[in-house]
């Protein structure tokens, strides 16, 4: 059974348990009567059933368990990662959530040289940016096909064409070129 990570508990809602949530999906009601695993690190898992569950504003929800009836016991929840299985979302087997790809090793496919890992992602107007860091370098990937070739979630690897200028060393500092010439 594949669990994938839908979001992470931010802290208390009111004091009959409900917990508010940072959440990576958008129809958060189809976790409504199922059982999730909320892992607040790797040795401690907890299974809860949601019992009800409302977006706050943007990617801000609330949920309320089944199993957890006051503020006390939810705020021990707090920093938790939740987690559900692939199919309850609807997900394919071909299709994926940007976090399936944090912490993939970033290769490139040019020359089979491993960039860094997936250190986070984040969305602009156009596409979700990737960025991948190794301990010298940054570098920013736009998620469209033209530089993400192919992913191997088996290997946990993700295989990336890159052009020149998107690979940069951390902390060095650019000089802008303003065009004009200097008298």
């Amino acid at each position: 059974m594949e669990l994938l990570i839908i979001g992470k508990i931010s802290g208390t809602h009111h004091l009959k348990g409900a917990v508010k949530v940072v959440s990576n999906i958008e129809n958060i009601e189809i976790l409504l009567g199922n059982r999730i695993v909320i892992e607040s690190d790797s040795n401690n898992q907890r299974i809860l059933t949601v019992k009800s569950a409302s977006h706050l504003v943007g990617n801000k929800c609330v949920l309320e368990f089944e199993e957890i009836t006051n503020k006390t016991e939810a705020g021990k929840l707090k920093n938790s990662l939740i987690k559900v299985r692939r199919e309850l979302l609807g997900i394919g087997e071909d299709e994926y959530l940007l976090n399936d790809l944090l912490n993939m090793k970033a290769i490139d496919v040019d020359n089979n040289e491993e960039l860094g890992l997936v250190v986070d992602i984040f969305e602009t107007a156009a596409h979700d940016i990737l960025v991948i860091e190794s301990g010298k370098t940054e570098i920013m990937v736009p998620d469209i096909g033209e530089f993400v070739k192919r992913i191997d979630f088996d290997k946990r690897e993700i295989y990336i064409h890159l052009i020149e200028g998107m690979k940069e060393e951390k902390g060095k500092k650019y000089q802008q070129d303003d065009g004009m010439e200097e008298e």
